[in-house]
């Protein structure tokens, strides 16, 4: 990605949907995969979201959001929606059932695995809010971007950001070497 598209500020002024989807794709996936907890839910959520996003795209207008911003929001509401359907619990097995990714060190997948499933576990503990400013933040999104998505401040979104991770080190021990 050489960064993000181009953003103008007047009525009818936008990028083509498939700019939009080849620049977007990734991070929405990325995105959804952090707050669902399985890439097969987050692979379906994702067409489901861009299915969305083509179908509102007459509607979309770039002077009141950035396209990040309009489609993360529709991420985030899928999300919500998948949430509700599959419930809390059944969300949390899953995050909880994910392992890193192997390396040659058998000590050291051992030790990402523990760090993993801690924070894994301090990550599902965390309010709802903490969870989506977290993840919308690792995906890219501007703080101005946050909190379009999440309907609050620029201000408010940092000050949650900085919130929400405050109590995920607290919640994680001190790793030692």
């Amino acid at each position: 990605m050489d960064g993000a598209l181009p953003y103008w500020p007047v009525s009818g002024a936008k990028p083509a949907f498939e700019d939009l989807y080849r620049e977007y794709v990734e991070r929405i996936y990325a995105f959804l995969r952090s707050q669902l907890g399985s890439a097969p839910d987050a692979e379906d959520v994702t067409s489901q979201v861009f299915m969305k996003a083509f179908e509102a795209y007459g509607r979309f207008e770039p002077r009141y959001a950035s396209p990040a911003a309009w489609l993360f929001q529709i991420a985030r509401n899928a999300a919500l929606d998948h949430h509700r359907r599959a419930g809390r619990l059944e969300r949390t097995e899953r995050a909880l059932a994910h392992q890193p990714a192997p390396t040659v060190d058998p000590g050291v997948v051992a030790q990402e695995r523990i760090l993993y499933r801690e924070v894994m576990e301090a990550v599902a503990r965390l309010p709802d809010r903490h969870r989506e400013v977290i993840g919308l933040r690792h995906s890219g999104l501007s703080f101005v971007e946050v909190g379009g998505v999440m309907g609050c401040s620029e201000d408010a979104a940092k000050m949650l950001y900085h919130r929400a991770l405050k109590a995920l080190r607290a919640a994680v021990p001190e790793v030692t070497p």
